[in-house]
């Protein structure tokens, strides 16, 4: 009888510091375990969203050593030794390379799909309907890579773009296309050219590969991380492994998936996806996101005790609900509070924030 998980495995990013949703945000606590909206973490919303695609035991994490103890905490159901995580960051290339060459030792036959752990999904029943139809895709064309596109609402310079090519195939009543070409974070007017043209979609960072393929093409285009990581999957399960892993990570230069292999590979292909999608980049991203029907009568949305006066199209997101909130008269505006910080910030400026960062480290304060 045919397992369920067969061959079908998901790998969790969540290795990020989430720098840019300062105040909640930090590089010992980052945003994917936090509580942005709603009672859960990011991390834990990306858990129960996976969870409808396969088990426990097929569901790996890529992170840092530093944020194991939080990945205990937030995912108690995912066994240790799913635990890929790195001594220093070198951006997704390297990480998602060691996921892939880790999961391929253990199966030869592994079909990976890559999520992150810090995104807003609004509709989860779809996303679960993505990775099963790209899951066919991929196992019926062994030698491509398939990339989820999330169709631009904005001209938004923050994420890369997907330009699509011809229909190459019909899954699931979807059209999955090749791709002419995967460009990374244009400028404004490129932005407003490529979603104006409809040709093009946002790239969530969404992958799905035979893992097989995806060492081969690693070993193409950066011969030096692929020898890294083999050497250190040939010493998963020896005692060594562990002091392997940090001797060769180190050594990777740090580059994003996209470069490594994305937007080189030749047989790219595309799914066009609506699942409420956001890779919350920002304050004004979250606030953007609440559902209209959980503001109030003047377009506020309150989490903790607040009591506004006045106050109009204002988000609020208060930590601890026995401390009281008060506004009178704001309007558009966003105020996050944490233990130790508060964040107010008009709407549209919450870019900005990063400014923030940036001097309290000049100040001497780390951990942001």
């Amino acid at each position: 009888m045919k397992k369920i998980n067969e061959h079908k495995y998901v790998l969790i990013m969540a290795g990020g510091s989430g720098s840019r949703l300062y105040p909640r945000s930090t590089s010992s606590f980052p945003k994917q375990f936090q509580k942005i909206i709603g009672d859960k973490t990011l991390i834990e919303q990306a858990y129960d969203r996976v969870i409808k695609v396969v088990g426990n035991d097929h569901i790996y994490i890529s992170s840092n050593h530093k944020y194991v103890d939080l990945i205990k905490k937030y995912l108690p159901n995912i066994p240790v030794e799913n635990y890929i995580t790195e001594p220093i960051k070198r951006n997704t290339g390297p990480a998602i390379a060691l996921a892939t060459a880790l999961i391929y030792k253990k199966d030869n036959n592994a079909i990976i799909t890559v999520v992150h752990s810090d995104h807003l999904v609004t509709k989860p029943d779809e996303y679960a309907k993505m990775i099963k139809t790209g899951i066919k895709v991929v196992e019926k064309n062994s030698d491509y890579i398939l990339c989820v596109g999330i169709t631009p609402t904005s001209p938004h310079t923050g994420l890369g773009y997907i330009e699509k090519n011809k229909n190459f195939a019909k899954v699931d009543g979807c059209v999955i296309y090749s791709t002419k070409r995967f460009v990374e974070k244009p400028n404004l007017d490129l932005a407003k050219q490529y979603v104006s043209s409809g040709e093009f979609f946002w790239n969530a960072g969404y992958f799905i590969w035979q893992a097989k393929h995806f060492l081969s093409e690693l070993k193409k285009y950066s011969p030096s991380i692929y020898r890294g990581v083999t050497e250190i999957s040939k010493h998963k399960d020896k005692k060594d492994f562990l002091n392997i892993l940090d001797k060769e990570f180190v050594k990777f230069e740090s580059i994003a998936i996209d470069h490594l292999i994305m937007e080189k590979t030749s047989n790219l292909l595309v799914i066009p996806v609506d699942i409420g999608w956001s890779d919350v980049g920002s304050w004004d991203v979250v606030a953007d996101m609440v559902n209209v029907h959980d503001r109030d009568l003047n377009g506020n949305y309150a989490e903790g005790t607040v009591i506004n006066i006045d106050t109009h199209n204002t988000t609020i997101l208060s930590h601890d609900k026995n401390k009281i909130i008060a506004t009178i008269g704001l309007d558009n505006f966003i105020i996050v509070t944490t233990n130790n910080a508060i964040i107010i910030v008009p709407r549209g400026r919450s870019e900005d924030v990063g400014k923030i960062v940036s001097g309290l480290l000049e100040s001497g304060i780390s951990d942001i």
